[in-house]
């Protein structure tokens, strides 16, 4: 019996082999879990491409088959989308005989208002927010289900209602903070967002976070303005939360007022004693953000706190630094000011010696000797000492950069060139190789090779920083459309000399070349580049009126050019050095932040116009 199973069994087998042929393919229907996957993968597509009815075909069907609620909201946004709201309605309601899910409440609020029946929903909305329970599980539910049809009044107002609910004992700051933002009032966010950090100082990150995002869409300022004024108001009033002084700080960095954070760190240095590393950190910023006076007077604050502090000798230090800087900034000329510095610099170099700690203030005083005291040879002995003892890669090229420039202040072009280019290969892609790639340029720009100084401007434009590519930019401008004016280059090959002269501090010689072109009628593109030039070095050599009739020339003629912003920044420069001018030059600073508010000189004209004003640090 069994034989004769296994017989008819074979016969079967064979008999089809006989019937299928070797290369033939059988079909097999796709199992039901297969199917749904391509379903699934089908609607989104359809769904994400907007392919509205389609999609709901599909995840009615998936809702069908799964009972799944994810499912059935898709379809659900499918009918309102395609604004089929009866159908929305009536699914809804035989859905909500089977589930409590305030998705399908909200939905159904949502779909009363689509159809202009605004009192009904109105009466619903009002409804799930007066009924909603005190679980916190439960406002999240709800107001997520608001937010998703857009509902975001309704959303605040049921965490409004929450946050009125002891039982919770949570204010929903964050999430409220957020809607407010949504809805456009900016004032209300900024002060949930602080009410958070009054109540979870830990948590600053999170509110500097979301502080940033505001900044970040803030297209006039106001968001800026409006975040200043609360923090300002917070720090009045809650004198004893260093928290509100810290924010303020970082605030103040991110909208580079530099002074403000240096008003702020004192004082909560003054009232808790142990902030001085603070303002030390905060004077170093400042120092590299060009913000001189301001880090000066971090660093005098430092080094006033006595020679047993123990930030004193960086307070020395820095302040040595931030007097040369000044001094450099506002063109003084006065010997004795830069004796004072080396004389100062010596003292201490005698004091700590020469390493690590005090290399910046070791080429502080060889660019006073070189630049200033007529002693460029002891100035490059010093730098050349410095790079023998054994030093990091980037501290190496800060040395030769400096070294370089020495060089290229005497005249010795070729051993400039070569540092630059030690430099600028050592460091790779590094912002000390952009900076040194950058001055050779300019050493080519200078000796005349224009095409060859353009091949390196250019692909500087790209660099990460932002001072060397604006610095490229501005360059390459001056270079290619005086070119494109005069093809030969003769008037910007001279213009060219006269600036080398300048850097080298040749003024008299400088002042002869701008004046020859002035009198050979220019073009025009040349124009407003020589009326800065020469107002600089009339401003140089004391020649006030001179100074401001060039930039004042500048400002009416040349209103639009890229160098406007400049010319009045150094008219408003000028201004503030006489007690007659002072209010002309606030009205000059304020004229930059204003008609000038992407101007590389913004950051500071709003400082200095602050500083004459009198909110300077005390």
């Amino acid at each position: 019996m069994i034989r004769a199973a296994l017989h008819l069994i074979l016969i079967c087998v064979f008999s089809a082999a006989l019937w299928y042929p070797a290369d033939a393919q059988i079909r097999i229907s796709p199992a039901p879990q297969d199917q749904r996957v391509s379903d699934e993968n089908l609607a989104w597509e359809f769904y994400r491409n907007q392919d509205w009815a389609n999609a709901k075909v599909l995840f009615l069907k998936l809702f069908e088959q799964t009972k799944s609620q994810h499912y059935f909201n898709y379809y659900i946004n499918c009918v309102i989308q395609l604004a089929q709201y009866d159908e929305a309605e009536r699914a809804i309601r035989v859905q909500m005989r089977q589930s409590r899910d305030i998705q399908l409440q909200v939905d159904m609020g949502y779909i009363l208002q689509m159809r202009g029946d605004r009192r009904r929903a109105q009466e619903t909305f009002d409804k799930l927010i007066n009924e909603m329970p005190a679980d916190r599980n439960a406002v999240f539910a709800l107001t997520n289900a608001l937010r998703m049809r857009g509902l975001n009044d309704y959303a605040l107002q049921a965490y409004e209602k929450a946050a009125s609910m002891s039982l919770l004992n949570e204010q929903f700051l964050i999430e409220r903070a957020s809607l407010y933002y949504i809805s456009g009032n900016f004032l209300a966010a900024t002060k949930m967002y602080l009410d958070y950090l009054d109540r979870f100082p830990e948590q600053s990150e999170i509110i500097k976070r979301n502080l940033q995002n505001m900044l970040f869409m803030d297209i006039d300022n106001s968001m800026a303005g409006l975040i200043r004024t609360e923090l300002l108001s917070r720090v009045q009033r809650t004198g004893v939360k260093p928290v509100f002084n810290e924010m303020l700080i970082w605030f103040s960095l991110q909208q580079r007022e530099f002074d403000m954070a240096m008003i702020q760190a004192i004082a909560l240095d003054r009232r808790l004693g142990d902030r001085d590393y603070l303002v030390l950190e905060l004077a170093s910023i400042s120092l590299g953000n060009e913000a001189y006076e301001v880090a000066l007077q971090g660093y005098n604050y430092i080094v006033n706190k006595g020679q047993r502090g123990v930030y004193y000798i960086s307070g020395l230090e820095g302040s040595i630094r931030a007097r040369y800087m000044i001094a450099e900034q506002q063109g003084i000329t006065d010997k004795a000011t830069y004796q004072a510095i080396v004389a100062d610099a010596d003292k201490m170099l005698g004091q700590s010696g020469i390493n690590r700690e005090t290399i910046q203030l070791a080429i502080i005083r060889a660019k006073a000797l070189a630049y200033h005291l007529n002693q460029a040879t002891q100035a490059t002995q010093a730098l050349e000492n410095l790079l023998q003892l054994g030093l990091r890669p980037e501290e190496t090229s800060d040395i030769k950069l400096e070294l370089a420039d020495i060089y290229l202040f005497s005249g010795e072009v070729w051993e400039a060139t070569l540092l630059y280019s030690q430099v600028e290969k050592a460091m790779r892609n590094e912002p000390v190789a952009h900076e040194a790639r950058f001055r050779n340029a300019r050493l080519r720009y200078f000796i005349g090779e224009f095409e060859w100084s353009l091949t390196q401007l250019d692909i500087l434009k790209a660099a990460t920083s932002k001072l060397i590519a604006n610095d490229a930019m501005d360059l390459s401008l001056l270079i290619r459309e005086n070119l494109e004016e005069d093809s030969t280059g003769a008037q910007l090959r001279a213009f060219a000399r006269a600036d080398f002269l300048t850097y080298r501090k040749n003024s008299s010689l400088a002042n002869r070349v701008l004046d020859s072109l002035l009198a050979s009628k220019p073009n025009a593109v040349l124009l407003p580049h020589l009326l800065l030039r020469k107002a600089g070095l009339l401003a140089e050599a004391g020649n006030k009126e001179a100074a401001l009739g060039m930039y004042e020339r500048i400002n009416k003629e040349f209103a639009d050019h890229y160098l406007a912003d400049d010319a009045l920044f150094r008219s408003a420069m000028l201004l503030e050095q006489s007690p007659d001018t002072v209010a002309e030059a606030r009205k000059r600073y304020e004229q930059i932040f204003n008609d000038y508010p992407a101007s590389v000189f913004a950051a500071q004209a709003r400082m200095r116009y602050r500083m004459l004003r009198g909110d300077g640090i005390s």
